[in-house]
């Protein structure tokens, strides 16, 4: 290399290293970027969670409304069986001692 090829050689050198240090700046936004994207996708998975966990509990609570119609349609029906079971046992107590 030339005395003259050096300072060409040089400018050039230097215009690479301009050029890769705007791409290393643009990398580093880009990073900075995912980085907050990458914590606001930590905060929706817990709330997420929290919601799912709320969902469990609602649809605990709806199942248990949705039977407590037909716990109460089977007390009744015991009710009126046991009072006519109790009716006849009576009626045929009645008539046995009388």
């Amino acid at each position: 290399m030339t005395n003259e090829e050096i300072p060409v050689a040089l400018g050039r050198h230097e215009q690479m290293i301009l050029s890769l240090q705007k791409q290393i700046d643009e990398l580093k936004a880009v990073q900075r970027e995912i980085k907050v994207m990458n914590e606001s996708l930590i905060e929706i998975t817990n709330e997420i969670k929290h919601t799912n966990a709320s969902l469990l509990s609602c649809e605990c609570k709806i199942s248990e409304l949705q039977s407590a119609p037909g716990r109460r349609w089977e007390k009744v029906v015991l009710s009126i069986i046991t009072s006519i079971i109790s009716g006849i046992a009576g009626y045929v107590l009645a008539r046995f001692f009388a």
